[in-house]
């Protein structure tokens, strides 16, 4: 099950940086904030869905052959010519761990900052969804459809700043940050989850800036007001703040700059190509010859028998993993092909050494099938590699939806001379 959830974060993640790095190339300096927040929106929402989804397609050839870009990896075995065999897994064993540390300190971040605010909720005086505290800093910033604004700031600029933060709340904008703070949470290990998350924040504010203009905010004074309160103390991870030092010089240049016309929302279709090979690799799965066999007699004649076949599909993750020997942490497999591997005596000889990755099915039999290498150093190491996996004794088989089903796995022998 962790298992699962690593795969999908890294899957998730990729899809995440490769559309927010399409932001950036054709859409960060258009002044077409409204269509950029839905895109970066359904970037979020792309790359949460696709992973999760199961699409059986025709794919000839190998294309798609282990149903997913990346296979099961098992920990790593290292074999050593004196015949000495080291289990290496500690990195893999404590992968889970340290992702789910990191998703309990980012949640924790943003459990700190909602705290914050309602700290600041009960102690400030509240005038409908204003809330005035106490603070020698002149703050204001709107979350989760609040403006929360210092006692320090004058009455004068006050409603200036409200009016600008009311936008945010009119447009919806603390509920873009709340999937924001989802994102981040989730995949914590990734940097584009922040920078798209800063990119977000940058559109609200053009879209805020534009609204208020178009109210009739004087632009030279409102560019002053701006200048006025850049707010050096840090505002709450999930709000929208009012004049923040980081924006302010891209807010400034988009509020001058002339409006991109309608053509170049165009550029949007290139971004289709780019989700639609992220569907390919995540989503699809290959429906082989042999089932399109199998589903062409379905189609003409009923089973004559009750009799379970597993489809032949092949699963990257599965509700429950398949496992040898009943050993969920994989030692038992890492001491069985350590004592069945052995250094090939040429290889040493000439000083060849690498790592070798092969990968294979277990089938819902719990068979070991098709080993193949994935990443080659030497035929000597590569064969040894292979005939050591494809020798390997009855698994137990991978379960879905109660089913057993066909699983691919990876697993990665390192041949070291030393």
């Amino acid at each position: 099950m962790m298992n699962g959830i690593l795969v999908y974060a890294v899957e998730s993640s990729i899809c995440l940086t490769l559309l927010w790095a399409f932001h950036e190339i054709a859409l960060r300096r258009d002044t077409r904030h409204r269509r950029n927040r839905y895109y970066l929106l359904g970037s979020m929402l792309f790359s949460i869905v696709v992973p999760l989804l199961n699409i059986r397609i025709d794919a000839p050839g190998t294309v798609l052959h282990t149903g997913g870009l990346v296979s099961f990896l098992l920990p790593e075995m290292v074999v050593n010519p004196s015949g000495s065999q080291q289990y290496a897994g500690i990195l893999t064993g404590l992968l889970p761990w340290i992702y789910t540390g990191g998703v309990i300190i980012s949640a924790g971040s943003v459990i700190a900052g909602i705290a914050g605010l309602i700290k600041l909720t009960l102690s400030g005086k509240r005038n409908g969804r204003v809330i005035v505290f106490d603070s020698d800093s002149p703050v204001c910033f709107s979350a989760f459809g609040y403006v929360f604004i210092s006692s320090s700031v004058s009455d004068g600029d006050a409603g200036r700043m409200i009016n600008h933060e009311m936008k945010h709340i009119g447009l919806g904008h603390h509920t873009d940050l709340l999937m924001a703070g989802l994102i981040t949470t989730v995949q914590w290990f990734n940097p584009a989850a922040y920078l798209l998350r800063r990119s977000l924040q940058s559109v609200h504010e053009y879209e805020a800036d534009s609204e208020c203009i178009t109210d009739g905010e004087d632009l030279v004074s409102y560019q002053e007001l701006l200048l006025t309160y850049v707010f050096r103390s840090p505002a709450p991870v999930l709000s929208n703040t009012f004049s923040k030092r980081s924006l302010l010089k891209n807010r400034i240049i988009m509020m001058t700059k002339k409006r991109t016309g309608g053509s170049a929302s165009l550029k949007m279709i290139l971004a289709i190509p780019l989700a639609m090979v992220m569907v390919l690799l995540f989503s699809c799965k290959d429906r082989s010859d042999a089932q399109k066999e199998t589903d062409a007699v379905t189609e003409k004649t009923a089973p004559a028998a009750e009799e379970y076949v597993a489809p032949d599909e092949v699963f990257m993750v599965v509700e429950k993993m398949p496992v040898f020997r009943n050993d969920t942490t994989y030692s038992a497999l890492g001491q069985w092909i350590g004592e069945n591997v052995k250094y090939p005596a040429e290889a040493a000889k000439k000083g060849i050494q690498g790592r070798v990755f092969v990968r294979f099915t277990i089938d819902y039999k719990g068979n070991v099938k098709d080993p193949e290498v994935v990443r080659s150093v030497d035929p000597l190491l590569d064969s040894a590699a292979l005939d050591v996996i494809a020798r390997c004794p009855q698994w137990s088989p991978g379960i879905q939806g109660g089913k057993q089903v066909n699983v691919s796995m990876t697993v990665p022998i390192s041949f070291a001379l030393n």
